[in-house]
């Protein structure tokens, strides 16, 4: 079995309700396997509700064949959004 990695991989602050943020990151090995989950980080503001998914993951091969993954984030709640997008990862 391979072993998995986990972390944080990228933070948003501030992102209103309804809106998106993209992400991505260049270098990606072949055949490397990626989950993303986004956790509400609750900073300020207790007792408010804040919701986050994630709308899709991609992998993008570029004209130089050098690959990138794309991570598409949305605050699906009713309030500002700071958040987390987590990975776990598993490869060559």
């Amino acid at each position: 079995m391979a072993p998995v990695d986990t972390g944080l991989w990228a933070v948003g602050v501030g992102l209103p309700p309804g809106k998106e943020d993209w992400w991505f990151q260049d270098g990606q090995p072949y055949g490397q396997v990626r989950w993303f989950v986004a956790h509400p980080l609750y900073l300020v503001g207790g007792g408010i509700e804040r919701r986050a998914e994630i709308v899709e993951v991609f992998n993008l091969v570029k004209v130089d064949g050098g690959r990138q993954i794309n991570v598409h984030v949305r605050n699906v709640g009713d309030s500002d959004l700071t958040y987390g997008v987590f990975y776990a990862q598993t490869g060559p």
